[in-house]
């Protein structure tokens, strides 16, 4: 019987990120509940049981992850980690807002005043990611205008937040810039939920925090053609994800077809 508290102090003990140890314990649990005994488990059985998951590359991925986990550090050296089959990765496709759209939600999200539309401004000026809208500290924001950001894998960047923005947050106060009900932060879902509701009432249908995201990176692209530094705005451990963020806008089409001169 797999022991979840035995696994999550011997993860902590290996110096694994909370995140990670958050993460990974829910899969593990739900095998064991489904008869899969993670210690003795063949190859045939394992398979079996990955296919009544989600055949999505995120889900497959993350229990495969947890149980080279769970076993490396329980002293399993035959786990039968690679009958999990892993769908292989779909292309990225920029899902950004046309320039128009997105002034007209900067509009709209400056218009009212209020944290809903930071939030959104925080989006489409930072490529912040939902979580990291919803965990924000008024601490993380240096008199410079700097902010410190934890993202996934807990990769830490610091990077410059538009004039924009920080017009827009006014006057800084202490703890959470978006705080919950019970004092912690606000839930990362809320603030899907704030993006939609703003985009929808500016007519626009309604935009996912991820659209914001994709809009600032690819915005920013257009404009420098920097893939490094907007590698680091994104918190991208490799430049071949930043570079999903490229989009072929009217104007650079139009302008690829006059760069085209024969002699």
């Amino acid at each position: 019987m797999f022991d979840a508290e035995a696994f999550t102090d011997r993860m902590v003990a290996a110096g694994y990120a909370p995140k990670t140890c958050a993460v990974y314990r829910p899969p593990l649990v739900r095998a064991d509940a489904a008869g899969v005994d993670l210690d003795r488990v063949g190859p045939q059985e394992l398979r079996d049981y990955a296919e009544t998951l989600p055949r999505t590359r995120s889900s497959r991925a993350l229990f495969r992850s947890a149980l080279r986990c769970h076993w490396t550090l329980s002293g399993r050296s035959d786990g039968p980690w690679g009958a999990i089959r892993v769908p292989r990765q779909r292309k990225m496709v920029c899902r950004a807002l046309d320039p128009e759209e997105a002034g007209v939600l900067a509009r709209a999200a400056l218009a009212r005043g209020d944290r809903k539309g930071v939030a959104v401004l925080l989006g489409l000026y930072a490529g912040l990611r939902r979580g990291e809208i919803a965990s924000m500290r008024w601490g993380d924001l240096g008199a410079d205008g700097w902010l410190t950001v934890v993202g996934k894998g807990e990769r830490v960047r610091v990077l410059p937040l538009h004039p924009v923005v920080l017009e827009a947050l006014g006057v800084r106060g202490a703890g959470f810039v978006f705080p919950g009900r019970w004092g912690g932060p606000q839930h990362p879902t809320t603030v899907w939920g704030w993006a939609r509701e703003v985009s929808a009432e500016a007519g626009l249908g309604a935009v996912a925090t991820h659209v914001l995201r994709h809009t600032a990176l690819a915005t920013s692209l257009d404009a420098t053609g920097d893939l490094r530094a907007v590698q680091e705005l994104a918190g991208h451990a490799s430049p071949e994800t930043t570079a999903g963020y490229t989009r072929a806008t009217r104007r650079r089409l139009v302008a690829a077809v006059g760069a085209i001169s024969f002699p």
